[in-house]
């Protein structure tokens, strides 16, 4: 088995890292989480992220991702049902923008994050790149993808933190402004809906 400390960290860092901070559907619902309900009340959502990844970076890692890609239909099936799914989100938040929603206003859960990352075929799709580009070998060995699982979720974590940090810093401005929690809910689900429609037709 190679050692893991020949996989590159400084490229795999400024690689991942960017992407990690990129204005995804995750990125977004937990930026939208973190303004409605602060970072504490959101971290149940970003353990839902962040755990189904992780797990998903290990079946990757481990080469099961080339069984479910001999399956076109499910990675076509996943692509629909989570495009819906962030469709759907950023629908509720136009829609409550706009006065029409009398849905609830409640804190994102565990089970949402798992919805959502289940829904990112791209996520998949990255991680594929990622094991096949910084793993020292063709066969990296369990160690290595279990450290790059774990060095993969570790940056994912300090986006999501950071994201719902900056969604959290909204809230005292919309407390004596209801008009910017208004425009917010417009834009992260106009944002939402068009990440959702890029997905689907990118996998078209």
């Amino acid at each position: 088995m190679p050692p893991i400390h020949d996989i590159n960290w400084p490229l795999w860092l400024s690689t991942m890292l960017p992407m990690a901070l990129s204005a995804g559907p995750g990125n977004l619902m937990v930026a939208s989480s973190g303004a409605r309900s602060g970072v504490r009340r959101s971290l149940r959502f970003i353990l839902g992220l962040d755990v189904t990844y992780w797990l998903l970076a290990l079946l990757v890692g481990l080469g099961l991702y080339h069984s479910l890609a001999a399956q076109p239909q499910w990675l076509w099936g996943l692509r629909v049902a989570g495009s819906l799914y962030i469709f759907w989100r950023g629908l509720r938040l136009l829609l409550r923008s706009r006065g029409l929603s009398a849905a609830p206003d409640e804190p994102l859960g565990f089970r949402d994050g798992v919805l959502l990352q289940l829904g990112n075929v791209q996520g998949l799709v990255m991680l594929l790149v990622m094991f096949s580009t910084f793993s020292p070998g063709t066969d990296a060995g369990s160690a290595v993808v279990l450290v790059l699982s774990a060095a993969l979720i570790a940056v994912n974590l300090f986006g999501h933190l950071l994201w719902a940090g900056l969604g959290s810093s909204l809230q005292v401005l919309m407390r004596d402004r209801p008009g910017l929690l208004v425009a917010q809910n417009a834009l992260f689900g106009l944002l939402l809906m068009a990440v959702a429609v890029w997905i689907s037709l990118r996998g078209a």
